[in-house]
């Protein structure tokens, strides 16, 4: 989205005085000129920073008619950069909005950013009281909860849309420390006892209590999670007098289970909810105030494996998914449905159905016409009767393989359903491929180089044939 940069830095020290603009904008400018979303490998609608390094998603906010990220920025200090959006969907790079200061320390005399960092956290809306007691006004304010290194954990606040952002200055809040750990604070509301709980990295995972968000107790710990925990209730089956906790980490491994307002007990083993190499740090919206109520995530997409040369900025979130709980084979696991907004940036649908797919299809077949880089697919398969030992999605230079006899998509398990049906829907996006199945059972999410204007798209098979029942194709408008 080519507007004006809006710089939105405005950070309170322990004299309380606000760090000017012109301060922030001369040593922290992340928006070089020149950059027009259309670079090598650029994802078209999913988000990314217009420059430098992102990575975990720190606080996701609805508030004053617009969706709010903070997320992780720069590479060799971490920062806090911001972003909105009013659907979702068409996203805003603000810049940053969190800058590292270690004057939370006693023996700090002025501002010192050397070794200090902004990890990671999570975001909630206040009124109230409690605003007031954090922000001097009643007014309904977003506050990031987050992990001030060399301080412990922090609060940031603003209360006019996010157009500035002060830090509080009574932090550090809980867990003073003058290293990194612990981390990654993970705030919600519990309404059954009427507190604040914070879920934080803490030898396993650690829970706290608040009626302020600035005194806190410790609660329990639980021998689980590595990283960037995540906490939040889900009606099990759709059922809503039958609900579950989700407690997660930075990688996705995830228990089910109850929360009484003090201790999170497992009813079942650790889960992953994404088998992809490129799913970190996922975090949902704060929900109290979230238009559809619904439990909305997005990830970082990369798992610290290094990136694909992308330049000027370097990786990028996945596409928010809504979160919910089913029974399958089982045991109560999370799925991930990509959001139903994604209809609205349709570019073009095509579909084709009741087709036969064959090992000749590789040299053109029913897709030889297609061209597209960015796209939203959903394909179901009869396998009652097929001799084909592989169904295989070419993308340009990628295969997305499931191999029909171990029953295996891009090498992790999948089986079809009860009459033997398969469906696989997967969004490609330039350097993001997002693959779901099963009802969001599966998912994966990966950052992949996909040959710049190759817009090639095949569908065939290996060692006979299979019964194609529908395939819809979907090419996705640029949301810059």
């Amino acid at each position: 989205m080519n507007t004006p940069h809006r710089l939105l830095v405005a950070i309170t020290t322990v004299l309380g005085c606000v760090l000017p603009a012109s301060f922030v904008q001369s040593q922290y400018d992340p928006h070089p000129a020149g950059i027009d979303y259309q670079e090598d490998y650029r994802n078209q609608f999913h988000f990314s920073p217009k420059s430098e390094w992102m990575n975990d998603i720190n606080a996701l906010i609805y508030a004053d008619g617009q969706y709010h990220m903070l997320y992780q920025w720069g590479k060799a200090i971490r920062h806090g950069g911001y972003a909105t959006s009013p659907d979702l969907l068409h996203w805003e790079d603000e810049g940053v909005a969190l800058i590292p200061q270690e004057s939370f320390l006693p023996a700090e005399a002025e501002r010192n950013v050397s070794g200090a960092q902004v990890y990671s956290g999570s975001g909630v809306v206040i009124s109230g009281e409690t605003a007031k007691k954090i922000t001097g006004s009643t007014k309904e304010a977003m506050v990031m909860i987050y992990t001030g290194t060399k301080a412990g954990t922090c609060i940031a606040w603003s209360n006019d849309g996010g157009t500035t952002w002060h830090d509080y200055s009574g932090n550090p809040v809980a867990n003073r420390t003058k290293g990194a750990d612990p981390r990654d604070p993970c705030v919600f509301f519990h309404e059954p006892t009427n507190k604040w709980i914070l879920a934080l990295y803490e030898n396993g995972t650690t829970l706290y209590g608040s009626d302020d968000l600035v005194e806190w107790k410790q609660l329990s710990n639980i021998d689980f999670g590595f990283e960037c925990p995540d906490m939040f209730e889900l009606p099990l089956d759709g059922n809503t007098d039958n609900k579950k906790w989700v407690l997660h980490d930075a990688n996705g491994s995830y228990l089910v289970g109850q929360f009484d307002g003090v201790r999170f007990t497992p009813e079942q083993e650790t889960l992953v909810m994404d088998v992809g190499p490129d799913f970190y740090a996922g975090q949902t919206f704060f929900r109290p105030n979230l238009p559809s109520g619904d439990v909305i995530q997005i990830a970082w997409n990369d798992h610290w494996n290094g990136g694909i040369g992308e330049s000027p900025w370097e990786r990028n979130a996945t596409f928010p998914v809504k979160i919910g709980l089913v029974t399958h084979e089982g045991k109560m696991k999370v799925t991930r449905t990509p959001i139903q907004a994604i209809k609205t940036i349709y570019q073009d649908t095509t579909t084709w159905t009741n087709k036969t797919i064959t090992s000749q299809d590789e040299n053109g077949g029913l897709l030889k016409d297609v061209r597209a880089e960015a796209f939203d697919l959903t394909a179901t398969f009869d396998l009652s009767d097929t001799n084909a030992d592989q169904l295989v999605f070419q993308i340009a230079n990628k295969e997305i393989v499931y191999d029909i006899e171990k029953q295996l998509l891009l090498g992790k398990p999948l089986k079809p359903d009860d009459d033997n049906k398969l469906t696989i829907r997967m969004l490609v996006d330039w350097s993001s491929l997002e693959v779901f199945s099963a009802g969001g059972v599966f998912s994966y999410s990966e950052q992949f180089a996909f040959t710049p204007d190759d817009e090639s798209v095949r569908l065939f098979t290996r060692g006979g044939k299979v019964a194609l029942e529908k395939l819809q194709l979907n090419r996705v408008k640029s949301t810059w």
